[in-house]
């Protein structure tokens, strides 16, 4: 009996714990995530895949990856595609062709740096 009265006691216990006013603090604004996600739409395409396809180029875009401190990350080649997709959004493209991706050490402002480059199109739906 005195046992499930102190069981009981624990677990009222605990569970005031979880009553306070606990806050949650993000540096992720809405703003922020409309901007992380904006290049979801956009797909890469390759010059095969575009011969039956109608599209317009909009224009060259690139996209970038850089590690300006030694204690940053190294910059990564899937960081640097998703900042021409986002780019390519901003032109409002919903396909990209990919044409290279190219790997720079000590570069002005960069230790390392991962530049990609491609034509922002629209493809007919």
């Amino acid at each position: 009996m005195q046992l499930r009265l102190v069981g009981a006691a624990l677990l009222a216990l605990v569970l005031s714990g979880c009553a306070g006013n606990w806050g949650f603090n993000s540096n992720v604004s809405p703003e922020g995530i409309k901007d992380y996600y904006k290049g979801d739409n956009i797909t890469f395409y390759n010059k095969d895949q575009l011969s039956n396809l109608n599209y317009v180029t909009l224009g060259s875009v690139e996209g970038e990856a850089c590690q300006i401190k030694t204690t940053d990350a190294t910059p990564k080649e899937a960081d640097a595609r998703a900042s021409i997709r986002r780019r390519a959004a901003d032109m409002g493209a919903n396909g990209l062709l990919l044409d290279r991706c190219i790997h720079f050490a000590d570069m002005p402002g960069c230790l390392e740096q991962v530049l990609c480059s491609g034509q922002a199109l629209k493809v007919a739906k």
